[in-house]
């Protein structure tokens, strides 16, 4: 039986772990915590992926697939006054970033802000420019090099945002890190309902590294598993915000899963978009329809492997991505729980042919 407490304490742990690309050790620890009472078995690959079959069924093989890794940055410099010179990981606006409070990863957490040239100092025309990121740089109350090193910080260390979660206004959530631990939570909560059925599906919930960086993770899951059908589950673009036109919005805040029909990275077959949304109405689920020109998700890797394999989307809308603040709506996140586990006991009927 689906419960709306137990996703939502799974978001608010996911959310607050720490999971910079190839550092996602403790969200799989979380995860492992989270799956240990419906694991046939697990395991992870040499990228770091884990793998967890949920249960074996008569059905199809279906894989829901979300990835744990969050936007983050790295350490790329520490000068002599102990400043931190930073790239990013992933898609980070400089816009947003500045002034913002961090999580430097050396001995332990230390914390720290975001800085750039301060305006007071700067020229008209320095005004007009929006910074690049790297010319940010983050303090943490070192004065020199050796201070830095003390605190086991160097080139190569971590620096993330800092756990935030909050429940606003009745249904929605901020926090960081919610693309995609949205998805996981959803995947950790659709295994929970599936698992001791009788007749469902053969399942398995994968948890892939490094979609932040060009989806790499997904890249080597196909061969693992097998799937005769993958679900990816994502946070995905809501731009119902002021100054933004009704035909930009890409999706809405509580308006329920959206279905993805493109992106930049796959245009998902119409037949099994029919099929998806035959499901939700059929359920009483709310969905909606989204068509992206740019963005991409796992699934942009998954459905080019072996011969082709059936691929859909159902993300969760959320606004502000890649900032340290993203928002969601939870009856969206239960419509994707809801759509996902139905999904899944039909995905007979979605590899039928034509």
């Amino acid at each position: 039986m689906f419960e709306g407490g137990r996703l939502l304490e799974a978001l608010r742990v996911l959310s607050n772990a720490y999971g910079p690309p190839a550092w996602e050790e403790d969200v799989v620890g979380k995860l492992r915590g989270m799956t240990s009472e419906v694991v046939e078995r697990s395991w992870r690959d040499n990228l770091g992926n884990l793998f967890v079959k949920v249960r074996s069924g008569s059905g199809p093989r279906v894989m829901m697939v979300a990835h744990m890794d969050e936007v983050a940055m790295i350490v790329r410099h520490v000068d002599d006054s102990g400043f931190l010179h930073i790239a990013p990981l992933g898609g980070l606006d400089a816009r947003v970033l500045i002034g913002q409070r961090v999580v430097v990863h050396g001995n332990g957490p230390v914390e720290g802000c975001i800085g750039v040239k301060p305006p007071h100092v700067m020229t008209p025309d320095e005004m007009k420019v929006v910074p690049n990121v790297r010319e940010l740089y983050v303090d943490v109350g070192a004065s020199s090099r050796d201070e830095v090193r003390a605190l086991g910080i160097g080139v190569g260390s971590y620096v993330t945002f800092p756990p935030n979660f909050a429940v606003t206004s009745g249904t929605r959530v901020v926090s960081k890190a919610l693309d995609d631990r949205a998805g996981c939570a959803a995947a950790v909560e659709v295994s929970k309902e599936l698992h001791g059925l009788g007749s469902a599906p053969e399942l398995y919930a994968v948890f892939t590294v490094q979609e932040e960086l060009g989806l790499r993770g997904a890249s080597v899951i196909v061969e693992q598993v097998e799937p005769d059908l993958a679900v990816v589950l994502e946070c995905t673009v809501a731009a119902d915000v002021p100054g933004t036109p009704p035909q930009d919005h890409v999706t809405r805040l509580g308006q329920g899963a959206a279905i993805r029909m493109m992106d930049s990275t796959m245009l998902t077959n119409p037949k099994l978009v029919r099929w998806l949304t035959g499901v939700a109405e059929r359920e009483g689920i709310s969905y909606q329809l989204q068509v992206m020109t740019g963005g991409g998700t796992d699934a942009g890797r998954i459905h080019l492997q072996r011969r082709g394999v059936p691929t859909v989307v159902i993300s969760t809308p959320c606004r502000y991505l890649h900032t340290p603040n993203l928002m969601l709506d939870l009856r969206d996140l239960e419509a994707v729980v809801r759509l996902t586990a139905a999904a899944a006991l039909d995905a007979r009927e979605a590899l039928k042919g034509p």
